[in-house]
């Protein structure tokens, strides 16, 4: 088969790479122009689209990866019928490595019980928090934000007006006009 040689080739591989990655960014790029109302944005969509269906065509005809045998490379790995990794065992004759683990799972288990409630006392003091909080506050905040805002743009109409009768030049940039 001429297809599969080529593809399994590095010629083949690098073509199929390239052209997988082009008909990618075209479909892509397509699509952002398409999102965008761009020109040609039918044009780069159509085209890496077609490029996506020759690319999963033509990988069809691909070898697919091979399954390797590893315990014919390295016949240590099987033994009887039986992998070896399945049996090794660390030798601990006095218990030390089990109560040091058994240790750590200890205080790994204090540390997360400690977490967990920190974490509950979050939760019921920020329910706390939006339950003491009344929606109607926020509305007066607003009310009277919008009020001082009036109000000062009106205090600096009044200032111009006060400056322009007092024929004061205005100050823009610290420098005078």
């Amino acid at each position: 088969m001429g297809i599969q040689r080529f593809l399994s080739s590095r010629a083949g591989k690098r073509f199929y790479n390239i052209a997988y990655c082009w008909g990618a960014c075209l479909v892509i790029l397509g699509a952002v122009f398409k999102i965008a109302h761009m020109p040609y944005d039918n044009l780069f969509l159509m085209i890496g689209l077609f490029t996506e269906v020759f690319i999963f065509f033509i990988s069809g005809f691909d070898v697919p990866a091979t399954d390797y045998k590893w315990d014919k490379v390295f016949p240590q790995l099987k033994e009887n019928g039986k992998s070896q990794a399945e049996e090794v065992s660390l030798p601990d004759p006095t218990g030390e490595m089990a109560a040091r683990y058994a240790e750590q799972m200890k205080r790994l288990d204090d540390n997360l019980t400690r977490l967990n409630e920190a974490y509950e006392e979050q939760i019921k003091k920020v329910s706390a928090g939006s339950a003491a909080v009344n929606p109607d506050t926020f509305v007066s905040i607003e009310v009277e934000t919008s009020r001082l805002v009036n109000q000062v743009q009106l205090l600096n109409n009044q200032y111009a007006r006060m400056l322009e009768a007092l024929n004061v030049p205005e100050v823009k940039g610290g420098k005078k006009k």
